[in-house]
Formats: C-alpha cells, structure tokens, sequence
C-alpha cells in the first residue's frame, strides 16, 4: 500500500514522462493575484499561462498547496472537508487537449495505482458529445457508467452558459470511486450523487469565450486545467473511511491527544480532526508569512486557531483549557509534511511561538467572550426574552470564536433558545465573502487592459545592476493625456519587487520629455509610470534613460543593510528568526521578522554593533548568479513564499551573511555608512518590526535629536549631558508627592477595622468596603493592604466617581492557592454591577458607566458574594 509521499511523487513523475514541467507548489499566499485571499486551486499560480502573457511552458504538473474556508463548519464532521488539503494537477496551454487528458487519467489510476476499472464512474457534461466517444469508443467505458450532467455541477465556471461571467469557459469530466468497492446494493451502484461515490479527479477542458448573452465562442487556444484532491486519493487507494485516517495525520492525531491527555479518541473524532486539520493549515500558513490579526489573511489565521481551542473545549468538558496546547502539535505537522515541504523544519521554532503567542491570546479572549455571553442574558432576561438575536450569536461567533453550539448549550442552561436562522443568514453571507476571496475567482480569466496590453511583450534586460543610465527602444506606450505607462526593451530602471521601492528618474529623446515617477515590474516586464514634461512618445522610438541617483544609491545602502540586519537577528536571537517581510525606500528600512518578544536594550544594541562593524569592515559585497540547489547547499537563506528560477542571484558578504535576493546593492559594506535602530515593535503574535535609518539619514535624525535635547535642556534649565539626571530628579519629587498623598487617602481607611468585621460566609470571611471620589491607585493599595491584613478572606473594594465605578476583587494572602477563582465569582458580579471584570483568579479588577448601582444594590452584591462563599464552603448557611 503506497503512503500519501509515494502516491504524490507518483503523480508527478507520471506526468514529467510525458512532457510535462514539474513546478513546485506555489505558496498559499498568492504572489501575482490581489483578488484572492489564498492559493485555493492548482491553476491559481498557471493564471498568465492560460492568459497567453507567458509561453514558456506549454505542458505543466504540480501537487500545491491549498486552503480555503467556506465551508469551516463542515471540517472534521464529514470524511473530506478540509480547509488546507493539497491537490494534484496537471495542465495544458494550448497543447493537448481532451483525448489525452482523458487517456492519461484513466491510465494513471488503473495502470499505475490500479484501482480496479469497475469501480470508477465517470459523469460528463450533457452537451460534451467528444468527450463521451473518448470515454465509450476509446478508453472503452461502458455508456450506462457515462453520466451527463448539467451546467451546475459539469461546467466550470458553474452556471457560466446562464450567469455568466464572460470569458474563457469550459465543460468538465469528473471521474468517480465506489467506496463500497462493489458490494452494495445493485440499485444505487450506478448511482454517483449517492454517498456510495466520492469524485477523485475533475477534468476541466477550457474551451469557450462566453460572451454577451451567453453566447459561446470557440478558443482559438483551447487548455487543459485537472484538479484531484491528494488526501481524498490517498484515503481511497488506503482503504480507509475518511481523509483523517491516512497516513500523514496519524501523528498529528498522536500528538492532539497527547498535548490534550485524551486516551480514547473515539469520542471526540469530529473535533480532534477538525484540530488536526487546522493546526496543518495554520502551520502552513505561517511559514508562507501569514501571521494572525484582525484582518485579511491573518483574520482567517486567527479564526482557525480560536476554533482549534473552541474544538479543544469540546474535547475536555467542563473545564477550560486553561494553557496553550496547539504550538505543541506543530512538531507533528512538520514532521508528516516535511519530505515534500522541507522549508517548513526551517520555519518550526518561528511558528511555534506564533502559535502560542496567539493562544494565550485568545484564552484571554475567552474570558471576555463569556462575559459579554453572560451580560447579554441579563440583559435580555430583563427584556422578558427568551430567544438569543442571530446578530449576538454571529458576533460571539465572529468576533470571539464561539461556535453557535456554545452559545446554544451556554444559553440552554439559562433557558434560553437562540435565534439559528438568523445567525445562519449572516454565516451565508460570510461564506460566500469566504468563497469569493479564498477560492478560485469565477473571473480568474479575466485579464485587466494592461495585462492585455502587455500580452507577447518580452521580457525587459534589465541594466540598472551595471550602470543608472542606458538607451532602450519603446515597445508600448499607452498615454492618457500627460500621464502613462511605457515599457521598453531594456532599462536601468529597477521595477518594485522583493520589498524594494522602484526606482524613479527621467527619460527623453526626439523632442519628448517624461519624468518616470515609478516603476513596476508585472512578472518579468517593467512598466514605467511616467508624467510628460514635453512632446509625445509612440512604439519603436529610441529614448535615453536615466535613474534618481541619489535615490537608488540611498535605497541600495538601506537593502544591503537589511541583509546584515537579518543576520545579525540570526547570530544574536537565534537561527529560528526568519524574515516575514521589508520594505526597502530611499528614506529608511523596514524588516519583520519572526520572534515572540521585544528586544532588549542589550540585544538591540548587539544587533546594531554588529552591522555597523561589517560597515566599518568595508567588505566586498559580492553578487553572483548559480543554481538555486548550488546557492542552498552553500547556505543561502531563501524568503519564504517566494518562488525562484532555476539561476537565482545571490547576495554574499563573506563570513556574515548569504541571502537570495534580486534587488540592488552596494558594491562594498563601508558605502552603508552607519546604522541605526528607531524602532522595534509588535505587528502580530510571534512577528516583530524593526525600523532603521542608514547613511545620511542616521545623520540627519541624529541633528534632530540634539535640536530637541537642547530644547528640552532648556526647558528643564540644564545641560544635555545632565538632562537624564535632572528628568530622574523631577520624577522622584513627583512620586513623593503621589505617595503623600495616597497614604494620606488609604490611612482615612481602618484597614484593621474593615477586616475584623467581615462577614462569615462558611470556611470564609467577606469583607466589602466603597468609597467617593478615590484615586485608583489608592484602591489598589488598599488592596495590597487587605491582601496582607486579613486572614481567609475575599474582599470587594469599589470606588464611584461622578459618571464611573472602578473595583477590586481580591483575596487574603493566605487564599492565593486555594481553589477559590474570583473570575467565576465574578460572573454572579457582573448582572449586578451592570459591567464586567477580568483579572486572575485571584484578583479581578474592573469598571464602567456609574448608574447608581453601588448605592442601590449594594445588599445585593453582598449577600451574591455570601451565597456564593457559602456554596464553595459546601454550607447552606444558618436556618430560617
């Protein structure tokens, strides 16, 4: 029995012998196409080639890398939904068409993998009258196997002849397994829309242009585009009864149990696979850059990471998972998925402090989420409510990562339904906002003007690494008034790519002047985006060129230092950082980098004395062009996500650093000048950001710096080099006073008194104290002297302002490790106080809107706060 490694590599090799170009996956975050989200089909990275703009490759096989989310809540339910999952593919661009990708279908699965003839069924579009001979009179199919189907299910895009969208269209085949392996019932063996069949392999033939009105023209370049689900093959050929069986989830499976001490998984199947999976999608993600936050990308991150705990609660019942857990499993992950994706042992330690960085996160996320739950029954309750609102559920849902049958079975307890369609309209509508981003564009085909444009163009020599000026002859020009676009045979021009600006500068000739105020660079052409000064500029005219000096040279100097930065980061944090990003201008340096704390003061300046003594070495910078395999085997660091040619340039400043990268650099390190760190701040869990200046910026910056210690100076009536002292001096002063004043406030307080008069509640005592107008300083130092005074006691302190409360809830020293948890306590709080706390569990602090309440429930909250210490104490309390 193949192994999923095998059964992949088999796929490619099969189609390597027949012409076609193995190409690697395409990183999930797509490089050339802003309209999606993430890499969710196998063509996703082949757009240009089914677009004509490239022609280099006519025949092309991968197994990339997928994920999509729109159908979130069917993951670990069902035995193949997934939201990451690889797919197999091969491709055609104008080269063969139906017959042989029919008859190389049908010989891989029966020939190579040889899955029995009599199993597979075959469906076909109804109109598709030349794929049905290929089936029946040469691949021999019997016909009642052969099923016609309509537009909706065997036509991509779905529905196009009807709905549209115009553009390149076309019929597909899918081909069909009997997971009953024939022994079912006869009635529903020919029956591929029952759950006896699962389609493996969908055959696109692309062979229309829909136009107006649905009509469909004939391609003149007609392409072959195959999907096949590499997890659903392998489940097949495996024997196995869902995807979450084969062999490369086995130790993720092992490693989810073990982080959550689950012996017998029976129980949880659905959501320890739905772990499973989004733990590989998340690991996946992260080491194509992607790092969790509130929007885009890293939106879809964080919601399969809070739904992995979500998922894990279910898990362990009754009880919180109260510690990260998923960074754990990362190990497992890497260790099934690294043969194909070895970039990923590279890439471990990063994401595992990602992951635990957003865990902790969340679980602090938690608690506010089951707050707010508990708050909105209260108040719902006293609305005479019974039905949580569908927008309340989806908010939870979204915003918090409670799934709705959380809210269902939280809200149950209280007697409470929720309103499920209304939260299923709002989920609809986010699915197919899902959809839309993450999957396949229904337009993918759609070419914008310049692409078109831009279509045949060769590729531009580029001249800017030898010199910053040069001639090249115009090969389109598309002016609209005085602005436009012109592309040209060569240039020194460098166009914006790999976090580099482009450049900028002039170009003339014949009477026409243009100021190139950007550069680009769409796939291997560089546009100049110019504003005409004088004359015009048509195709074939000969102009003279020349680059922003001082900018380019200012750019070069902040993109060598860039390199030295990241390996300094490396030398001094450790080999786990890795790049996640730069931007590279003429005024300063931007980098990410993957880390889970801030620098210190001692490392950020490690970090800079070691650039600027390779600045102050003066070294050769030497830029080569090898064999990507050469470059990598001498230790060249690659930017994750980036795809490279076979010849890749690498950037080498001896004994120090080694990078791939395409950008312009100085010739020597001294030409950096100096370099200096302005910031380093969190972008992300686990991603850090460091700003930096070089060159006649450091200078610049630093004769601004002195301006404003010398203001400042005199301000303080100082000299600089005693202004920190002086600034210490008047914080002292300022801190005295505070403190005279605070221990004048906390001594009106009996801290003795309060405490000797708590109330008993069972095995504990209940102290309650309020007051007007009380800083919130001195609150919490009347805290610390409860904390310190009483003996097995809880107290509640509260403070009221004109229009806010401020509270403490604490515990006696003696209480810290008891089993106490002030943060359930202060779920029974909350109704009462109309607002909500946080904190540990043994001290949760809070505030909000002052309505009178402190003065008008007062009793109430003092005799929850009894009742509940009485019920921890497992004492009713006295007889009425």
């Amino acid at each position: 029995m193949m192994n999923t490694n095998e059964i992949r590599q088999s796929y490619l090799d099969f189609f390597a012998a027949r012409g076609h170009k193995i190409v690697s996956s395409d990183s999930l975050v797509p490089q050339n196409d802003p309209t999606l989200l993430f890499t969710g089909a196998g063509m996703n990275q082949f757009k240009e080639y089914f677009l004509g703009l490239k022609k280099d490759i006519r025949r092309a096989t991968s197994s990339q890398k997928c994920l999509r989310t729109g159908d979130l809540d069917n993951v670990g339910r069902t035995a193949y939904h997934h939201s990451f999952f690889e797919m197999l593919g091969n491709f055609s661009f104008g080269d063969y068409f139906k017959e042989e990708a029919i008859r190389w279908a049908w010989e891989y699965l029966t020939e190579v993998l040889r899955i029995p003839k009599e199993l597979l069924r075959i469906s076909i579009h109804r109109t598709d009258e030349e794929a049905l001979k290929i089936w029946r009179d040469k691949i021999k199919i019997r016909e009642d196997w052969i099923h016609p189907m309509g537009d909706d299910s065997n036509f991509w895009p779905a529905n196009a002849p009807q709905d549209g969208p115009n553009g390149p269209c076309g019929p597909c085949s899918e081909i069909y397994y009997d997971l009953l392996e024939g022994q079912g019932a006869a009635a529903d063996a020919n029956d591929i829309t029952s759950r006896r069949f699962a389609e493996i392999w969908n055959l696109v033939f692309t062979q229309f242009d829909r136009r107006d009105a649905g009509k469909l023209e004939p391609l003149a370049n007609k392409n072959i585009d195959t999907g096949m689900g590499l997890e659903r093959l392998a489940c097949v050929l495996q024997r196995k009864t869902n995807n979450y069986e084969i062999d490369l989830f086995q130790p993720i499976h092992e490693a989810v149990q073990k982080a959550l001490r689950v012996a017998d998984r029976t129980p949880f199947v659905p959501s320890l696979n739905a772990i499973a999976d989004h733990v590989r999608a998340v690991v996946f993600a992260v080491a194509d850059g992607v790092v969790p936050s509130n929007e885009g990308r890293g939106y879809v991150i964080r919601k399969l990471i809070r739904r992995s705990l979500w998922h894990a609660h279910q898990i362990v019942p009754g009880k919180h998972v109260e510690e990260p857990f998923l960074y754990r499993v990362v190990p497992s992950v890497i260790l099934a998925m690294s043969k194909p994706y070895p970039e990923l042992r590279d890439a471990e330690k990063s994401i595992e402090v990602t992951l635990k960085g957003e865990e902790e996160r969340f679980l602090d996320t938690l608690e506010t989420g089951l707050r707010i739950l508990h708050q909105r029954l209260t108040d719902l309750k006293g609305k005479s409510r019974k039905s949580i609102p569908g927008d309340i559920v989806f908010e939870l849902y979204d915003t918090y990562g409670f799934p709705d049958e959380l809210t269902k079975a939280i809200a149950g307890e209280e007697g409470f339904e929720i309103d499920q369609r209304g939260f299923e309209d709002l989920m609809d509508k986010q699915r197919e906002r899902a959809k839309q981003s993450t999957q396949i564009a229904a337009a993918i085909f759609v070419s914008t003007d310049l692409e078109k444009k831009l279509a045949g163009i060769p590729v531009t020599k580029f001249l800017g690494y030898e010199k910053l000026s040069g001639e090249g002859r115009v090969l389109l020009a598309d002016i609209q008034g005085k602005q436009g676009v012109v592309v040209l045979d060569q240039t020194p021009f460098y166009g914006e790519s790999g976090g580099q600006t482009g450049d900028r500068g002039w170009m003339e000739g014949g009477g026409f002047k243009a100021a190139v105020v950007d550069t680009q660079k769409k796939d291997k052409v560089a546009v100049h985006y110019i504003e005409i000064e004088q004359g015009a500029v048509k195709t074939g005219d000969r102009l003279t060129l020349r680059v922003d000096e001082d900018r380019r040279l200012s750019t070069m100097r902040n993109h060598t230092a860039t390199h030295l930065l990241h390996a300094a980061l490396r030398n001094t944090l450790g080999k786990q950082v890795r790049q996640l990003g730069s931007m590279v201008s003429p005024e300063k340096l931007r980098f990410d980098y993957s880390y889970g704390q801030a620098l210190t003061a001692g490392e950020m300046k490690q970090i800079e004395d070691a650039v600027n003594r390779e600045i102050l070495r003066n070294v050769p910078v030497i830029k080569q062009e090898k064999p990507i395999a050469e470059a990598k085997q001498e230790g060249a660091i690659a930017f994750f996500g980036d795809k490279y040619e076979e010849t890749v340039r690498v950037i080498t400043v001896t004994g120090f650093s080694k990078e791939l990268c395409g950008g312009t650099h100085c010739d020597q390190t001294g030409q950096i000048g100096s370099f200096l760190i302005l910031s380093d701040s969190s972008v992300a869990s686990g991603t850090r950001r460091i700003e930096a200046l070089t060159g006649e910026g450091v200078l610049e910056y630093l004769r601004e710096l002195r301006a404003q210690m010398s203001e400042l100076s005199q301000e303080l009536k100082t000299t600089p080099a005693q202004l920190a002292d002086r600034v210490r001096k008047l914080k002292d002063s300022l801190k005295k006073m505070e403190k005279a004043q605070s221990e004048g406030q906390v001594s009106r307080v009996d801290v003795k008194k309060l405490a000797a008069e708590a109330i008993v509640a069972g095995k504990y005592h209940f102290a309650a104290y309020s007051a007007k107008d009380m800083e919130i300083a001195e609150l919490r130092k009347l805290s610390d002297a409860m904390r310190s005074e009483a003996k097995q006691t809880v107290y509640f302190l509260a403070v009221a302002s004109s229009d806010k409360i401020h509270f403490l809830l604490g515990v006696s020293h003696d209480l810290v490790k008891s089993d106490l948890d002030l943060r359930e306590l202060m779920r029974k709080l909350e109704p009462l106080l109309g607002t909500s706390g946080g904190g540990r569990k043994d001290l949760v602090q809070g505030g909000g809107p002052n309505d009178g309440q402190l003065q008008n429930r007062w009793q109430a909250i003092v005799e929850a706060a009894e009742e509940y210490l009485r019920l921890k104490s497992q004492d009713p309390g006295p007889k009425t």
